[in-house]
């Protein structure tokens, strides 16, 4: 009998729900609802207490590095500045217009270009390669009396330039090898100030192409969540199965 009587399905006491009278105030909360309320205030109250007993234990004379590349906000709240926005920032006012108007394959390719300029002004300028002429002769007195400038018929100034060496008579009459050291330093200072240009100029469309790719991603949307590591907003999307 007493198996019959456990076997007797009970009624089941279920919460109630919102009455007709107020169901235009939403649902009724349940006891799980009330739970997850709970205890997110609670948490929140306990973060709370934490940085208020911090805050009261702070040193004023405290110094860590990292302040160097921190800043406050109105409220007095650290944040660090993304690296990106203050590149952007810096960009040139031309920059600033080919960030708005171009799409990245324009920029890509400009940013590649430069890079080809950039290699080929490296290439050129880069020091020559060491070393060494070798000048036999048949007796130490005439490795004594050996003039390297009498040999090569040229300036002792222009002894170490292998690769643009002149001879006396091209040089000319009225030309100097000092003037003309002058002149060659002159050119290649003038080279450098270009390839300091070009180097910017890639640096810049880099930062722009980056923006670009960014914007691009964003719009296409999808659940992804923010990151900033050390000042630096990325975006990390959640894998999606491919059909």
């Amino acid at each position: 009998m007493a198996r019959l009587v456990h076997n007797i399905q009970k009624k089941q006491h279920r919460e109630r729900s919102q009455i007709a009278e107020r169901r235009h105030l939403g649902l009724l909360e349940k006891k799980k609802d009330y739970k997850l309320r709970a205890e997110n205030y609670h948490a929140k109250e306990a973060k709370l207490k934490l940085l208020r007993k911090k805050a009261k234990e702070r040193n004023p004379d405290e110094f860590y590095f990292g302040m160097h590349s921190t800043k406050t906000d109105e409220h007095g709240i650290g944040y660090k500045e993304n690296p990106l926005d203050v590149a952007e920032r810096e960009l040139s006012a031309d920059a600033k217009k080919l960030l708005q108007t171009q799409d990245a394959a324009y920029v890509r390719t400009m940013r590649l270009k430069e890079l080809r300029v950039i290699e080929r002004m490296q290439a050129e300028l880069m020091p020559k390669a060491s070393g060494k002429h070798t000048i036999f002769v048949d007796s130490e007195k005439e490795q004594e009396e050996f003039d390297p400038a009498a040999y090569f018929k040229t300036d002792k100034t222009l002894l170490n330039k292998r690769e643009n060496r002149l001879k006396l008579e091209q040089l000319g009459q009225q030309t100097h090898a000092q003037e003309l050291d002058e002149g060659v330093n002159k050119e290649r200072v003038s080279r450098l100030k270009k390839l300091a240009a070009h180097i910017e100029r890639e640096r810049e469309l880099a930062i722009v192409e980056q923006r670009l790719d960014l914007d691009r991603e964003l719009a296409k949307g999808g659940e992804r969540e923010k990151v900033v590591k050390d000042g630096k907003v990325t975006y990390k999307w959640k894998a999606e199965r491919k059909k």
